[in-house]
């Protein structure tokens, strides 16, 4: 008789110089490097390959998947520049006439110059039946992509500080994308001694938000940046496909395609600007070593993921994770994921998971920028 497994997994992050650098949407993926194009299973296939929906075990019937990720990367310390130039300049309404406030005011200005900030937001939902006939998986996620930026005018710098002429800006982007969809898979035993071909695809329908803000680094409100009501929107359909072919019961080659069709919104004008959010093609390939008792995977993104046209900002990553399970009642996992551009870190990650008798687990991943996630999953 089979058993109805249903998990429900929980990933949670810190604010952190890395903590969506790989994406993992999952805790076991987020330990393992942010690996799963190859080692994702039935319930992880939708947020890293479809074509996975069908690796799953004969005790699974069912299973339910809550997913949140938040981390930032803040590498010029720009939130903090920004809130101590504020009070320098409320101080210069004061003493403005101070020699030592206009040069500590013209010194925090200074150093906001170029200043990035990056946040992301993941939060996804997934249900999934698998069978032999057509795995399916019903999910939703969204995905969010935050971008503050300043550009110091030289001409600020100079003279008597004066805020009513200020040039010095700052200006904040986000983008998002809601999908909705299906996963479905179906397994294929090739004309070769063992070997097997998982095809999956994605239709889904997908939601594009964008907003612009921009305005000068004195009279920046961080309440105006948000989706508000300026926000433009369009609702679209899109489509991931994955392949996953096993040559043998444990090895696993997996390739993935996310948003097929691209995609472009403009924002709203801001302060005679305006941006262009892309929503592009991204495509990724895995490989995995999987027994009872470990699991080898290893990720490459082949394009780079990029959120904004005007903004010279892109991703790509190599990873690498490993995990050690003993009898299914216990899992140890760690990773290591290397950037390849410069606007991101190397990220070294590590966690484990229990789950005795098979009635209840718990995950907990960690990473070096102080990122967590983790995960409860429980079983009946």
């Amino acid at each position: 008789m089979k058993k109805t497994g249903i998990s429900l997994a929980v990933a949670l992050a810190t604010v952190s110089s890395q903590a969506m650098a790989f994406g993992a949407v999952d805790a076991r993926s987020a330990a393992m490097g942010g690996t799963g194009v190859a080692s994702s299973n039935y319930l992880m296939a939708p947020f890293h390959n479809p074509a996975q929906a069908v690796h799953y075990t004969d005790s699974d019937d069912f299973g339910v998947l809550l997913s949140l990720n938040l981390g930032a990367h803040d590498g010029d310390d720009l939130y903090n520049k920004i809130d101590h130039f504020q009070q320098l300049d409320d101080e210069l309404q004061y003493n403005g006439q101070d020699e030592q406030v206009q040069q500590e005011w013209r010194d925090a200005l200074k150093a906001l110059d170029n200043g990035t900030l990056n946040v992301d937001t993941n939060i996804g939902i997934a249900a999934a039946i698998p069978n032999r006939y057509v795995s399916m998986n019903l999910f939703a996620q969204a995905n969010v992509a935050t971008i503050a930026m300043t550009d110091v005018d030289e001409n600020d710098l100079v003279g008597v500080p004066d805020t009513e002429t200020m040039q010095s800006t700052v200006q904040g982007v986000i983008g998002g994308t809601v999908d909705v969809g299906i996963a479905l898979a179906r397994a294929f035993e090739l004309p070769f001694a063992g070997q097997r071909l998982s095809i999956g695809v994605t239709p889904k329908a997908q939601h594009i938000v964008a907003v612009n803000y921009k305005n000068t680094v004195a009279g920046f409100e961080e309440d105006d940046f948000d989706l508000g009501s300026e926000y433009q929107q369009k609702t679209v359909f899109n489509a991931d496909m994955g392949l996953s072919y096993m040559p043998t019961d444990y090895l696993t080659v997996g390739l993935a395609a996310k948003n097929l069709f691209a995609q472009e919104l403009e924002t709203n004008v801001s302060n005679a600007s305006q941006a262009t959010f892309l929503v592009e093609p991204k495509y990724t390939v895995g490989m995995a070593f999987n027994t009872r008792f470990l699991t080898i995977a290893a990720d490459y993104d082949i394009s780079k993921t990029r959120y904004f046209k005007e903004v010279a900002h892109e991703t790509q990553f190599a990873r690498i994770g490993i995990e050690l399970n003993a009898w299914d009642w216990a899992q140890l996992r760690a990773g290591y994921s290397a950037s390849m551009t410069d606007y991101a870190q190397d990220t070294i990650t590590a966690g484990f998971g229990v789950k005795p008798f098979g009635a209840f687990g718990f995950d907990l991943g960690h990473t070096t920028a102080k990122t967590a996630t983790m995960a409860c999953l429980p079983n009946w």
